[in-house]
C-alpha cells in the first residue's frame, strides 16, 4: 500500500488508487490457489485484480514463495497480463522489477526482458511509461544500471538525485538497483573522491542498503589506505563505522548472501585496513595518554600492520580519559575492558604473529609473550579481570638472553624488560619477534 500511495502522489495518477487494506495479500493468496489448479485460471481476475497484482508478484506470507520467484507462476501470470493487457500494469512490474535487480534468480531476466518489451512498443501519451520508455537502456538487465551511473557523473548529476533523474518517486532510491548506480558514480569520480564524499555519503544514506554500504566503504578504504589519503581516512574510518558498524564486532562485517568472490575479498581486505588504522591510532593514545613513552609508541606502531586483533585492560578512570581523546573515543567501549582494581596500571594485550603480546603502562613492568594456543594464557574475552596483573608470571623465562651483543637461549613464551643494555631494548625485541614470530618489519 505504501508503493501505491507513494505513486499515486508522485505521479499524480488516480488510476493507481485502490481502497482496503488486504487487496495486495487477497490477490496473492487468490492468485496461489488459483495457480495451483490450472496455470490458465487467472483469467478469471478482472481488470482491477489483475492491476493490483502487478503489485503483487513480490508479495509473501505465511512461508509461501512469491510469484516473483517462481519461473513457472511469473510466466503465467505474464501471459495473462498479454491476454488481457493494460499499460497501468507497468508500474507494477516495474516497481518489482528494480526491487530484485540484484536477484539470482532467472525471473529477474525474464521480467526484464517482458517490461522492456513493453516499453519499446509503448505509444500511449502517459509521461510516467514515456519517461521511462524514453531511459530504458537504464534498465537493461544485463548493465543498465551501470551505464546510469556512468552517465551521472559524466554529466555532472549528484548520483543522491538519480531516481530523480529517471522521474522516478524518491522513494526508489531505496531499492536495490541503484547499488551499481552509486558504485559506477563512485568509479568514475574516484579520482576526484574528497570532492565527492560528502555526496557519496548522502546518497548511501538515501540508499539505506547494507549490501551496497559493504560494496562502496570496502572500496573507499582500500583506495585510501596510502600516505597520500591519510587525511581522509578519519572520515572514511567514521563511515565504515556508521555504515557496516565496529570490525571487532565479526558479524558486522560478514558478507551478504548474494556477494560475488570479489565482494567478499575487497570486505576483508579493507577490515584488515580498518583495523589497522583504529590500532595505529590506540597505540598512538595508549602510549602518549598511559605511559608517555615515544620509543614505545614508535616501536610498535611499525608493527601496526601484523596487528590482528587488541584489546586494552584497565581501570575505569583509565577508560574515561581514553574516551575523551577524540582520536578513539568512538572505539573505547569496544576494545577496553575495566578491571576491579582502581590501581593506575593498564594492560595493552594484542595477537600478532600466532603470539599475545603483553604491554603494561606502569614502565616497571615487563614486556611479557604468550603463545595464542596456550589455554593458560590471558584471554581476549575474559569475563572478569581482579587486576592487569594476573597478566604476569614471574616464573616465566626471559625471552631471550643476551650478552653483549649475543642473543642466546630463545623462550617461546616468557617476558623481556625494556631495558638497554649493548644493545638497544628495540633491537633485542625485534630479534625475538623475527625469530619466534616470524615477524619482520
Amino acid at each position: 500500500m505504501t508503493v501505491l500511495k507513494s505513486i499515486n502522489q508522485k505521479l499524480g495518477d488516480k488510476s493507481f488508487k485502490i481502497s482496503g487494506n488486504n487487496l495486495i495479500p487477497d490477490i496473492f493468496k487468490k492468485s496461489k490457489i488459483l495457480l495451483l489448479e490450472n496455470p490458465n485460471s487467472l483469467s478469471k481476475f478482472d481488470r482491477r485484480e489483475l492491476r493490483v497484482l502487478s503489485f503483487a508478484l513480490n508479495y509473501t506470507e505465511n512461508r509461501q514463495p512469491s510469484i516473483f520467484s517462481n519461473q513457472l507462476e511469473l510466466k503465467s501470470v505474464l501471459q495473462t497480463f498479454d491476454n488481457n493487457w493494460r499499460d497501468s500494469y507497468l508500474i507494477g512490474l516495474f516497481d518489482c522489477y528494480l526491487k530484485n535487480w540484484e536477484s539470482k534468480n532467472e525471473t529477474k531476466d525474464l521480467l526484464g526482458k517482458y517490461i522492456i518489451n513493453k516499453l519499446d512498443n509503448y505509444t500511449g501519451n502517459r509521461s510516467i511509461l514515456k519517461s521511462l520508455k524514453s531511459n530504458s537502456k537504464y534498465f537493461n538487465y544485463n548493465n543498465g544500471d551501470v551505464i546510469l551511473g556512468a552517465e551521472i557523473a559524466l554529466k555532472n548529476v549528484l548520483v543522491s538525485q538519480s531516481a530523480k533523474f529517471l522521474n522516478l518517486p524518491d522513494h526508489y532510491i531505496t531499492y536495490p538497483y541503484f547499488c551499481k548506480v552509486i558504485l559506477s558514480f563512485y568509479e568514475k569520480k574516484r579520482n576526484n573522491i574528497s570532492q565527492y564524499l560528502d555526496e557519496i555519503t548522502n546518497s548511501l544514506v538515501l540508499h539505506n542498503n547494507g549490501t551496497t554500504n559493504k560494496r562502496i566503504i570496502s572500496k573507499l578504504i582500500i583506495q585510501t589506505n596510502s600516505a597520500d589519503f591519510v587525511n581522509m581516512q578519519e572520515s572514511i574510518k567514521s563511515m565504515a563505522f556508521k555504515f557496516i558498524g565496529d570490525p571487532s564486532i565479526s558479524s558486522n562485517w560478514l558478507p551478504n548472501e548474494n556477494a560475488t568472490e570479489g565482494d567478499i575479498n575487497e570486505l576483508k581486505l579493507a577490515k584488515g585496513y580498518l583495523n589497522e588504522w583504529i590500532t595505529r591510532q590506540f597505540i598512538n593514545v595508549f602510549f602518549e595518554r598511559c605511559i608517555n613513552d615515544n620509543r614505545r609508541k614508535r616501536f610498535w606502531l611499525k608493527y601496526s600492520k601484523k596487528i590482528t586483533q587488541f584489546k586494552v585492560f584497565g581501570p575505569a578512570h583509565t577508560k574515561r580519559i581514553l574516551k575523551t581523546d577524540q582520536r578513539i573515543s568512538e572505539y573505547v567501549d569496544g576494545r577496553y575492558h575495566v578491571v576491579d582494581s582502581r590501581r593506575d596500571v593498564s594492560a595493552f594485550m594484542f595477537l600478532i604473529g600466532g603470539y599475545k603480546l603483553i604491554e603494561f603502562s606502569d614502565p616497571g613492568y615487563a614486556f611479557y609473550a604468550y603463545k595464542e594456543t596456550n589455554i593458560y594464557a590471558p584471554s581476549f574475552d575474559a569475563k572478569h579481570i581482579q587486576t592487569v596483573d594476573t597478566f604476569r608470571d614471574g616464573n616465566k623465562p626471559m625471552l631471550v638472553y643476551r650478552s653483549g651483543h649475543y642473543l642466546h637461549n630463545y623462550s617461546d613464551e616468557g617476558r623481556l624488560s625494556h631495558n638497554d643494555g649493548d644493545m638497544n631494548w628495540e633491537d633485542v625485541f625485534s630479534n625475538w619477534l623475527n625469530k619466534k614470530a616470524g615477524i619482520n618489519v
